[in-house]
């Protein structure tokens, strides 16, 4: 097994070399707080731009191993005419930039990438993902992620050593309509629903791990930055246990569910039922009535409690692209 995984290594290795050495790649380097304007106008102004942070802002990263740049090579603002730029120190321009982070480890996702059309922007790529996958595996990271968004992703992944993992789904629900067996508040006895607390977010993790493969995890500090910025956010007790949760965010006039998350050994007593019927309930009060939702296409239990509930497929698929690392 051990030989097989080197093998792996050897080839994805090598694949990301092939792509990477058809620049100069000497010039990627650890983003820094300096670069936050670069960045922010870089995410904005290249065409080939990636950002998936959930409840973080790109900048947040700034500083990390994980979070590397790529300059234009000789590109300084003292290369310009304007007279600011002859009182001002030089200050580079990048024709890229990648961050991926691990939260939790073992696995982790690309947060940001950006590469300029000017240069070579596959090579751009895979310049700026080698250094930040030497660091992904010194921090014991086994698996890096990337939900492809947008399209342009798609032609490239595959060469930079990434795989087709899964699809995400969109679901959507527009009506008011809630399944007979939920209406009681007593459907499952012992059963409260309760906002969340601060004290709860180490039992929530430690529900996630039970429940997904890595990959697909948040962890205690993510579901913090969460709280602050959500819609709802509910745990499940039952008999004084916390045993699920589910969190919801503000979509435009809509609500989205970003999450129901129930402990592997109550699947099946009618405890996610319970909790969406909450959440439910909650939009409406809040005068929502669109609501959204993402679930992998694999995940056939989830699909089932959603179109119990009125969910329709909206069609709109996100490939997630996976390397092992």
């Amino acid at each position: 097994m051990f030989q097989i995984y080197l093998k792996i290594d050897y080839v994805v290795y090598n694949s990301v070399m092939e792509f990477a050495n058809r620049i100069d790649n000497s010039g990627v380097r650890t983003a820094v707080q300096s670069d936050a304007r670069e960045i922010t106008q870089l995410l904005r102004r290249v065409p080939y731009s990636h950002v998936h942070v959930d409840w973080q802002l790109p900048v947040d990263w700034l500083g990390s191993p994980g979070f590397v740049a790529l300059p234009e090579p000789g590109y300084s603002t003292a290369q310009r005419r304007s007279v600011a730029s002859r009182l001002l120190p030089p200050r580079e321009r990048l024709q890229g930039c990648l961050a991926a982070t691990a939260d939790p480890p073992p696995a982790a996702w690309v947060r940001v990438a950006s590469v300029a059309a000017a240069a070579d922007p596959q090579a751009a790529l895979a310049a700026m993902l080698m250094p930040v996958v030497d660091y992904l595996r010194k921090t014991a990271v086994t698996q890096l992620g990337w939900l492809a968004i947008r399209d342009w992703p798609n032609d490239w992944l595959p060469g930079l050593g990434f795989y087709r993992a899964n699809e995400i789904e969109t679901y959507v629900k527009e009506d008011k309509q809630l399944p007979e067996e939920t209406l009681a508040e007593t459907a499952v006895p012992g059963l409260r629903i309760r906002p969340v607390q601060f004290a709860d977010l180490a039992a929530l993790e430690q529900i996630e791990a039970a429940a997904f493969e890595p990959l697909w995890r948040y962890s205690a500090d993510s579901l913090n930055q969460a709280r602050g910025q959500s819609l709802c956010f509910d745990v499940a007790e039952l008999n004084g246990v916390i045993i699920g949760f589910q969190l919801s965010s503000w979509a435009g006039q809509g609500a989205h569910l970003a999450r129901i998350t129930v402990h592997p050994d109550y699947h099946g007593h009618g405890i996610g039922s319970a909790l969406l019927a909450h959440a439910l309930k909650t939009y409406w009060e809040h005068g929502l009535r669109r609501v959204s939702l993402n679930t992998q296409v694999d995940n056939i239990a989830s699909q089932y409690l959603y179109r119990k509930f009125g969910f329709d497929a909206s069609g709109q698929r996100f490939p997630v692209w996976a390397m092992d690392l």
